[in-house]
């Protein structure tokens, strides 16, 4: 348990201590020392300046990683007695945030290595919806720096240094929507085999679970500066703000990026993972689905794409009790300004968007490359006994959609 109030925590970056996070009636945060070697909390927050005052709301990088959705919840079930304010749940969160920020109440040592799990294991369960549930009563503590609706939960399979970590990302598919990590392993699928780079993910014997590793560990076990769009925005979109993130356009998030001085050629793969998003009717790539990687302030580059799935076969309610509705619209717009709609792009807009927007010298051969790709994993599904029949056919029948927008710009005189 927890302390009931939680006023002040240390905040460290790739495990050393880089200040102070308080919380009265404001947030603020505090490098410890004026270092030029220290480690930035955030692009936003550069070490070149000793304080920060957030207002009444937490500072956006911190916000990024909070727990929502079934974890959230997970988190309040297993804490019924406990306070759960943001900052209980960073104290909760530790070190497992994607990202470098870890944090600790003050003076508190850092944690011990856990127990790994066999990745092998996870892959060949029959039973995976057992399984998670034995994942979650055993990590929740250990993984619960994970945002999203759908079920995941962090478990460790190696042991990193300088700072124990979960490596590896399990999600488990919603009963509200059947066959999702299904979905989402042909969707990685067909963006691998276009070329797009992912983190490397599999799914197990029975379906039912998607285990993919995280992107922002170095090979040396290090920690990589993440941060995903929002926060890049200056945006905090959790709990009464949450819609927030379905605010914007991607032409908006293109502005952020430059401003942050993200390489051209990174923007150009900003467009493949926005024209992939497009092409196989995933309604959910908002702010939160789009970030950049770092060590260092001056290596900037694209996140690998994350969090993908085909929406438009799954009904919705906007609220409890609604009326289902069913996905055909984008979650941001295309385009910036009064002119922006979230409807799917027509071929010579998405192209506009490549060439004008991220300086894509040839926007169509992008597309022509994923709908390669997506035409292989349809291919390769009719053998796969992972994934069901009926999956595959809506999938099919969405991707068909993506697919004919390929052939009209292999056509047109775009």
């Amino acid at each position: 348990m927890l302390p009931e109030r939680i006023r002040l925590l240390d905040v460290d970056v790739n495990g050393s201590r880089s200040g102070r996070l308080a919380h009265a009636s404001t947030y603020t945060f505090d490098y410890h020392r004026d270092d030029p070697a220290q480690l930035s909390l955030s692009l936003l927050m550069p070490a070149s300046i000793l304080h920060f005052d957030g207002g009444g709301a937490l500072f956006p990088v911190m916000d990024m990683n909070l727990p929502e959705g079934y974890l959230f919840q997970q988190i309040r079930e297993f804490f019924p007695k406990q306070p759960i304010t943001p900052m209980h749940l960073l104290a909760l969160m530790g070190n497992n945030g994607i990202g470098r920020l870890g944090y600790r109440l003050p003076d508190a040592p850092i944690p011990q290595a856990v127990a790994v799990v066999n990745k092998a294991d996870l892959l060949t369960s029959a039973n995976g919806p057992a399984l998670f549930q034995d994942l979650m009563h055993a990590y929740l503590s250990t993984g619960a720096g994970i945002s999203g609706i759908q079920p995941k939960i962090m478990v460790p399979d190696r042991i990193t240094v300088p700072v124990p970590v979960p490596t590896l990302i399990v999600k488990m598919a919603a009963e509200r929507y059947p066959g999702l990590s299904a979905n989402e392993f042909m969707c990685l699928s067909a963006a691998k085999a276009a070329g797009i780079q992912v983190a490397p993910f599999d799914l197990s014997e029975d379906g039912s679970l998607l285990v993919i590793e995280r992107f922002d560990i170095a090979p040396d076990g290090s920690r990589l500066g993440f941060e995903d769009a929002a926060s890049l925005m200056g945006q905090r979109v959790r709990d009464t703000l949450s819609d927030r993130k379905y605010h914007g356009s991607y032409e908006r998030i293109v502005s952020a990026l430059k401003l942050i001085n993200l390489p051209d050629a990174e923007l150009a793969l900003f467009f493949e993972q926005v024209a992939f998003m497009v092409m196989v009717r995933n309604g959910d790539g908002h702010l939160k689905n789009y970030g950049v990687l770092y060590s260092n302030n001056d290596d900037l580059r694209l996140a690998p794409m994350f969090d993908v799935v085909s929406t438009s076969i799954y009904k919705y309610q906007r609220y409890d009790g609604g009326p289902e509705l069913e996905d055909h619209t984008m979650a941001l717009k295309l385009f910036a300004g009064s002119k922006g709609s979230k409807v799917y792009p027509s071929p010579a807009e998405l192209l506009d968007f490549g060439r004008r927007v991220c300086g894509v010298s040839d926007p169509k051969a992008v597309v022509q490359r994923i709908a390669q790709g997506m035409t292989q994993t349809l291919d390769k599904s009719r053998s796969d006994h992972r994934i069901s029949a009926h999956l595959r056919e809506r999938v099919s029948s969405a991707w068909e959609q993506g697919l004919m927008l390929a052939k009209e710009i292999a056509r047109g005189a775009h």
